[in-house]
């Protein structure tokens, strides 16, 4: 009897401690924190940001602001203003609307997602690869604007009473499907009393894209104002074609040109010989851009314009210029200007012009 209790005692504390032990380790498992997926993130559906997740799986909530030439610019809530390479957007989700062009030059507006290499706009999926621009934002005049300037100056007294400013702006309007541009660059110096420098140029275009690469420039003109080079005023009207070569996150070119009508009015000319002289003309432009770091990059841009000998013959405008990111809103830039005439016109007194002026400019740009 004795031998058979022990028995039940025995199994009986077996069955015990075997039950103890299968609840400790079912209840660690069922306590033990699953891993975080990063890739399998679910961003919030109703929140005040829209939400960018990159493909080394960092996430950022914030603004979208826009994407141009594979560039996606977005306005983190902390780091503010980023611009990402389209290749490296895992995962972007808009809060709000956003107005896409699409290759096949359409526009749509509405809410966007783009996810696991998917996209969809209010919840009806397409290629992503159809995407060529975006803006936030409905289609409305406030969201296509931006611009710039960039000023130097120079001020002396004393012995000797000086003068100088230079001045870079230019202001761009962008839509789903084209492109408008103005700019200006102008310079003036005055040494006690005696003006040595007054230069002034202004361009302008607009393009129209009828691919990703391929776009028609339906007007372009430019005025040039320099009475050192015995130019009152210089105007150039024309029309034309534009290619971008290359296009891609990093590096941008484009190639256009046209026939172009211009007409020239010297300042001041000798007896007899002609005050002004319009020709018919070919105007050509190359516009090259690289982004050498997130905080430098390089632009350049060569102009060039055959006319007749009589309204100056060829002429040229090339610029090449370094931008240097000092805050999210001003630049440090440092442009060379060089430009040529090959045939000005001699001054009232017999005096010819130089061909040839090269200006380097220091300036402070403000992106507005």
């Amino acid at each position: 009897m004795q031998l058979q209790q022990f028995r039940w005692v025995h199994h009986t504390a077996s069955a015990v401690l075997l039950a103890a032990t299968s609840g400790f380790s079912m209840a660690v498992i069922a306590t033990e924190p699953t891993p975080f997926d990063p890739t399998q993130v679910v961003l919030p559906a109703d929140s005040q940001y829209d939400w960018l997740q990159l493909t080394s799986l960092e996430l950022l909530k914030g603004e979208i602001k826009n994407l141009y030439d594979d560039k996606l610019e977005f306005e983190s809530d902390n780091l503010d203003t980023l611009y990402i390479d389209w290749e490296d957007v895992k995962l972007l989700q808009s809060q709000g609307l956003v107005s896409i062009g699409f290759t096949d030059l359409s526009t749509q507006t509405g809410k966007l997602l783009v996810k696991d290499g998917k996209s969809y706009l209010d919840g009806v999926e397409f290629d992503r690869n159809d995407i060529m621009t975006i803006i936030a934002g409905a289609q409305q005049e406030s969201n296509y604007w931006s611009s710039k300037i960039s000023l130097g100056a120079n001020f002396r007294s004393g012995n000797t009473e000086q003068v100088d400013y230079s001045a870079i702006a230019n202001a761009k309007r962008r839509t789903t499907e084209s492109r408008y541009l103005i700019d200006y660059l102008g310079n003036y110096s005055n040494v006690d009393d005696n003006n040595t420098i007054d230069n002034h140029r202004i361009n302008t275009n607009f393009d129209w894209y009828i691919s990703k690469q391929f776009y028609l420039r339906p007007v372009f003109a430019e005025i040039y104002l320099d009475k050192f080079k015995n130019i009152d005023y210089k105007a150039t009207l024309g029309f034309g074609l534009g290619y971008d070569i290359i296009d891609t996150s990093k590096v941008t070119w484009s190639v256009s040109g046209g026939p172009a009508y211009t007409y020239t009015k010297y300042d001041k000319v000798s007896d007899g010989a002609v005050e002004s002289e319009g020709s018919a003309a070919v105007v050509i432009e190359s516009v090259y851009e690289w982004e050498i770091t997130d905080d430098i990059d390089f632009d350049a841009l060569y102009r060039v314009n055959y006319g007749s000998e009589d309204s100056g013959g060829y002429s040229h405008h090339a610029v090449a210029a370094f931008a240097i990111e000092l805050t999210d809103m001003f630049d440090l830039d440092l442009s060379f200007v060089w430009d040529r005439i090959s045939n000005p016109q001699d001054d009232a007194e017999g005096i010819t012009p130089e061909k040839d002026d090269f200006q380097f400019i220091v300036g402070f740009g403000i992106d507005l």
